[in-house]
């Protein structure tokens, strides 16, 4: 190979590599506002952004693939735990994890930051990722048919979509809180009562360390008919 060839060779490489970069670079800026949903970054985003950095979150949980991998994954948390779950959790982790192997401290987040923090995990996840982490898409497709169908949702839509970020049913959900078998066995609510608990723990036990729960009352009636057939089904087993 001539000195000239290696030349030519060098400089059509760097050349095409370079156009090829520019153009993946313009390509990006130009799908991030399909992607990032950039159109729904708020004052309150933003300020929920800081309160993220704020309190170094990053050194225990990741976001958007970012971060350390201590505690769960936030990318999808807002569907996982919902809005006052969230709340409840960085107000009060000492209550909320009182009974749990998982431990987490609290940082004296106000009110004011915990509202922002919701709005930014809100936001990211919205943000298209190619469904990342997969783990929690279970929770991200059950808050969707809550919202919109919560007549179809079966057993683990309920768990999953509801219930499912503290409760857990066999394999499912997480055990923050009680599982849906026990609290079936135990409780002596009737169905009234255990839609007013599920939408607002405290007016029917005012010490519950449950937060009021983001779901409608349709979802709440069948919940509790989910619980109540639980209960059935260990009467009819006795």
């Amino acid at each position: 190979m001539t000195g000239k060839t290696a030349k030519a060779i060098f400089w059509v490489g760097t050349l095409s590599s370079l156009i090829i970069f520019l153009w993946l670079t313009y390509d990006f800026h130009q799908q991030e506002p399909k992607y990032a949903k950039t159109d729904k970054i708020s004052a309150q985003v933003v300020a929920g952004k800081k309160v993220w950095h704020k309190y170094n979150c990053n050194d225990c949980h990741t976001i958007l693939g970012f971060g350390a991998y201590y505690a769960p994954d936030m990318t999808k948390a807002y569907f996982r735990l919902g809005e006052n779950n969230i709340v409840s959790i960085v107000m009060n982790p000492e209550k909320v994890y009182k009974n749990s192997f998982r431990k987490m401290p609290n940082l004296g987040v106000t009110k004011e930051e915990a509202a922002n923090l919701v709005q930014f995990l809100k936001w990211v996840g919205t943000i298209e990722n190619r469904k990342w982490p997969p783990q929690d898409e279970k929770f991200v497709k059950a808050y969707k048919l809550r919202e919109t169908s919560a007549h179809t949702l079966n057993k683990a839509d309920i768990v999953m979509g509801a219930c499912g970020g503290c409760h857990s049913l066999e394999n499912l959900g997480r055990s923050i809180a009680s599982d849906f078998n026990d609290i079936a066995k135990t409780t002596s609510f009737d169905r009234a009562t255990l839609v007013k608990f599920t939408l607002n723990p405290q007016s029917v036990r005012p010490d519950s360390g449950m937060p009021n729960q983001n779901v409608s009352p349709a979802t709440a009636e069948l919940i509790a008919d989910f619980i109540l057939s639980l209960k059935i089904g260990k009467e009819v087993q006795k």
